[in-house]
């Protein structure tokens, strides 16, 4: 079967549009469980920051309060790697949608 172009264009379209959308709202989806692992981070450690400073008998929290906010820079990190990809894939939405 032959295709004009913009026939091309509307399957591509058919085809890309969805599977880019897919991907944003997994994107999406990625990012706020992310923030909420950040936020459960932060607690945490002040937490135990400040159960370390209250009872000054217990096992040294120090070097776990240092793993979290170690883990919290790798998740932000990976927020900032995330936002990078949802702004390309919000700039393929909009290429798809101007090409149909």
């Amino acid at each position: 079967a032959e295709y004009g172009s913009s026939g091309i264009n509307a399957e591509y379209g058919s085809v890309v549009k969805p599977a880019i959308e897919n991907v944003d709202t997994q994107v999406q989806t990625l990012r706020t469980t992310q923030a909420k692992l950040k936020d459960c981070i932060e607690n945490l450690s002040g937490d135990l920051a400040n159960i370390a400073d209250m009872q000054k008998d217990l096992p040294n929290l120090e070097h776990y309060v240092k793993k979290l906010m170690s883990i919290k820079r790798r998740v932000t990190t990976v927020n900032s790697v995330l936002t990078n990809v949802q702004d390309r894939v919000l700039m393929l939405q909009t290429r798809v949608s101007k090409e149909q």
